[in-house]
């Protein structure tokens, strides 16, 4: 029982990872109640009015993926939901948390395996998730009547906080994008009301792009390719996210 909600939390957290490997890389294709971070994972609707040519004042393209880099992993928390496809399989996923990990609210609804919820603070982890997710996981049958309950992690699965960090989930992801990959025409376009410079791969936008706000040089959004689609939206840089522990009402007890 004690590893159970130990491996579920990593699972969690090697799955944000994956997801922003996929999602921003460029060259290569990306590869019961419904739990959720605000109210579900859900495929971002943002509007985007794209100019229809390179913009001529833009900087360099390796200069801002530079400075989006440096901002992003030297950010103390953040924001991102939207979805991508992996093996065929459409994963969406609502996502806040600091750079540490020590403080996250990850939901995750991954096609045909259910939904899950994972809100990791310094004080504990705390795991919920729909029978389909429960029963893939193969959970005690106890936890698998849980409905919409929150079960509380031992103390061992404080050790995986990291996986569920803002950090590590940015490190994978700008380590799948390299100057080399990046097309020297720099596009500008509105993402969502915020003016952004749009990177894109060396093949076109078709196979992903990244999109980083003029004014703060923050990532607003990654995109994947059309073979393997994906996006995810970025807000709430350096932000008091707000994250708090279920009531102990929504807590279940598992021994």
């Amino acid at each position: 029982m004690k590893t159970f909600p130990t491996r579920v939390v990593a699972l969690t957290g090697a799955l944000a990872i994956s997801l922003g490997a996929a999602a921003c890389s460029k060259s290569e294709t990306p590869a019961a109640s419904a739990p959720s971070a605000s109210s579900t994972a859900s495929t971002p609707a943002g509007s985007s009015s794209s100019t229809s040519a390179p913009a001529s004042d833009a900087p360099e393209a390796a200069d801002i993926l530079s400075k989006a880099k440096a901002n992003a992993l030297d950010a103390t928390s953040g924001a991102f939901v939207g979805q991508v496809d992996q093996g065929g399989k459409t994963i969406k996923i609502d996502f806040k948390g600091t750079s540490d990990g020590k403080t996250a609210d990850i939901a995750i609804d991954m096609e045909g395996d259910g939904k899950a919820r994972v809100i990791s603070l310094p004080e504990g982890v705390y795991i919920q998730g729909d029978a389909t997710f429960w029963k893939k996981q193969g959970a005690p049958a106890a936890v698998q009547k849980a409905g919409g309950k929150f079960i509380k992690a031992p103390v061992s699965a404080s050790s995986m906080t990291q996986s569920l960090s803002l950090k590590s989930f940015l490190e994978k992801a700008f380590g799948a994008v390299t100057p080399s990959q990046l097309s020297t025409d720099v596009a500008s376009e509105s993402v969502n009301g915020v003016d952004c410079w749009v990177l894109t791969d060396t093949k076109g936008k078709e196979e992903g792009a990244l999109y980083v706000s003029k004014d703060a040089s923050q990532v607003v959004r990654f995109t994947g390719s059309t073979k393997s689609p994906g996006q995810l939206d970025f807000s709430k840089w350096n932000e008091d996210l707000g994250i708090t522990a279920p009531a102990k009402g929504e807590i279940m007890s598992v021994g």
